[in-house]
């Protein structure tokens, strides 16, 4: 992992710092006006990765599968982003597809509904649909690991605390891209990142944040909405890329931050979205016994 940021990320954040306004406006509105029919997104070939739609009660899903030699007993389930308002199919499986190659596992993901028109629980009631789906199909949870970016982070969060509720199994493991975890915006890196992030603004976050919690700021103190208030008590072990509280809580947490990089960098292709994913994919493999973990990183490893 390079101490500093590479020039090409540098170049591409600086110039989406620049343009924050205009470049989120303009990437919603393409998130919103383009629609592609889910059939035709779920054989759309993408990145040398076999796709094809899985059968899920009324919720767009696909599995995705790599080239070459996988484990058969093995499934990533992976939670998008996109505040809880924002995300199709199609950017489910833009993620989903780096996730999958770099850990060489296949993966399913799924287009939940969306706020404001379907504020919290509706988002979760879906993640333990297709988390169903997957167990009528014989797989296993200690199997099974979630991977998430963004409210994707908090979703994978929030189904764990759902499946402790019910006293079931829970996944093997949890990796976490930027987590949004904090919906009321207590901690210090809202302040004092407002002007250093390239993607994120603290005002559009809190609209999405009490669109998914129905209008309702109260609500946002629910752990399932602001899942960094939880009890993570037998939570699985779990690597974020970015910042936790669930050490506190006694789980095995794997931080590694990245210095200079924005939210949810992974998706932009730059060397550092390549090493966090080669990072993931090695835990996730490690965690399901498939390979050993070929490199250890901490909080103290990554770049601060």
């Amino acid at each position: 992992m390079s101490d500093l940021p590479s020039l090409k990320s540098k170049l591409v954040l600086g110039t989406l710092r620049t343009g924050k306004g205009f470049f989120s406006r303009v990437g919603d509105l393409l998130m919103q006006s383009v629609h592609i029919p889910d059939h035709v997104i779920a054989e759309l070939p993408l990145g040398g990765l076999r796709s094809e739609a899985l059968p899920v009660e009324n919720i767009p899903a696909l599995m995705l599968t790599p080239e070459g030699d996988y484990p058969e007993d093995c499934l990533i389930l992976h939670c998008h982003g996109g505040a809880y308002v924002s995300g199709k199919l199609i950017q489910a499986k833009a993620i989903a597809a780096l996730v999958c190659g770099a850990a060489q596992i296949r993966t399913v993901t799924f287009a939940y509904r969306l706020a404001p028109e379907y504020p919290y629980p509706a988002a979760v009631e879906d993640a333990l649909t297709v988390w169903n789906t997957l167990m009528a199909q014989g797989f296993s949870p200690n199997r099974i690991v979630l991977v998430g970016e963004s409210a994707g982070g908090n979703l994978c969060l929030s189904l764990c605390q759902k499946l402790r509720a019910q006293h079931r199994t829970l996944p093997a493991a949890l990796a976490l891209l930027s987590p949004w975890a904090d919906l009321q915006q207590t901690g210090a890196s809202y302040e004092q990142l407002k002007d250093i992030d390239a993607t994120l603004s603290a005002p559009g976050l809190m609209k999405s944040a009490l669109d998914y919690a129905g209008g309702s700021p109260e609500k946002l103190a629910d752990p399932m909405i602001s899942p960094v208030l939880a009890d993570f008590t037998d939570f699985p072990d779990t690597q974020i890329h970015v910042g936790t509280a669930m050490r506190r809580d006694r789980v095995s947490v794997q931080l590694i931050r990245w210095e200079g990089m924005c939210h949810v960098f992974q998706m932009f292709g730059f060397p550092e979205s390549r090493e966090s994913l080669k990072a993931i994919g090695a835990f996730l493999r490690y965690k399901l016994h498939i390979s050993p973990e070929t490199e250890e990183r901490s909080e103290k490893d990554g770049s601060v």
